[in-house]
């Protein structure tokens, strides 16, 4: 990419950043001045988990530290059969695969993580703790204190791209690579530059740079925008899982911290053969995340499998669960696993 390029980038990247956070704090006076006298930013703190948090249908609890960082998990099934390890993407933790637990544990060893910085994991501070590098070790020590070489690992959004990369620098640590709701690094930065449709539904990408802000946004009506990101497919007992983690404090500048460390002007991009089976499923009414991923997905990579799910937007795992469950199981057996 051309110096001139990168200088427009930079300009781009930095004006769209401040375009956004001045309509978040336009909202942010609006609901001021409809109610001065509320603070809007007052958490309900929930200090007993819900019951659903430590319901044993879903597994056992467990810590590991890997990577220097201490990890929480919940674990389902028979350790002598095949890893199947989930990823979570934003803003979810392990709670996010509970269909998924509760449907292939049967089969396999069934492992969902929470991610450094969420849920009961630890969450280091700064920026530099979560840039991507670090993210992809935490998966491959995780799987060494597991005391596994491989795995069939399932990712969705963040978790996706985590996956994804960890994909392309450790192939022989999986039997297949199962995304949902998401893409590899490089294809997404690929259309959130060329495609102005993505870089329209991409848009809190840059407004999450900004400290703070963003953070406000979020905890706003006590965490009502968890109310609408999951609203449709999960119940009140469910959000209410999400809004016990979340509503911490300092619970939410870690996962935020995803965005701002691995923003990037540029990528190289890629072109890799390596054989690892390859399923990519993406909700056709995805609000962040458009078609043409799956296009330029099926240029990077010739072993892979693409999907547009009908009816289903960007929480696929969690919406139409028994789809995506059987989805996933005829890929397994399609690939012998």
């Amino acid at each position: 990419m051309s110096v001139t390029t990168n200088i427009k980038l930079f300009f781009v990247s930095n004006a769209l950043t401040l375009y956004h956070s001045v309509l978040v704090l336009v909202w942010f006076a609006v609901a001021y001045l409809k109610n001065p006298f509320r603070n809007p930013w007052d958490l309900k703190l929930r200090l007993v988990p819900p019951a659903n948090l430590t319901d044993p249908k879903y597994g056992v609890h467990k810590y590991v530290k890997a990577n220097n960082i201490k990890l929480h998990y919940v674990e389902s099934g028979d350790a002598s059969k095949p890893l199947m390890l989930f990823l979570h993407g934003f803003p979810e933790f392990w709670y996010s695969w509970r269909h998924q637990i509760l449907e292939f544990k049967k089969d396999y060893w069934c492992v969902a993580v929470d991610m450094r910085g969420y849920g009961d994991s630890e969450r280091p501070e700064g920026v530099s703790s979560y840039k991507m590098e670090l993210l992809v070790e935490d998966v491959r020590d995780f799987l060494r204190q597991l005391g596994r070489d491989k795995c069939i690992l399932v990712a969705h959004d963040w978790g996706g791209l985590i996956a994804n990369t960890f994909r392309d620098q450790h192939p022989d640590a999986l039997h297949a690579l199962i995304l949902l709701g998401s893409a590899s690094m490089t294809a997404w930065h690929h259309e959130f530059w060329n495609n102005p449709e993505q870089r329209r539904k991409s848009w809190y990408v840059f407004f999450y740079r900004m400290p703070v802000l963003p953070e406000l946004m979020i905890q706003m009506n006590n965490l009502k925008m968890l109310d609408a990101m999951f609203k449709g497919h999960s119940n009140e007992n469910d959000i209410e899982c999400y809004k016990y983690w979340f509503g911490k404090p300092c619970a939410l500048t870690p996962p935020i911290n995803y965005y701002r460390a691995n923003f990037h002007l540029n990528l190289p991009e890629k072109y890799i053969d390596e054989k690892v089976p390859m399923l990519i499923a993406n909700g056709q009414r995805d609000r962040y995340l458009g078609p043409c991923l799956l296009d330029r997905m099926k240029k990077e990579y010739k072993h892979i499998e693409t999907m547009l799910i009908e009816d289903c937007s960007h929480c696929l795992q969690q919406e139409a669960p028994e789809k995506i469950n059987k989805i996933i199981r005829d890929f397994l057996a399609k690939n012998n696993m």
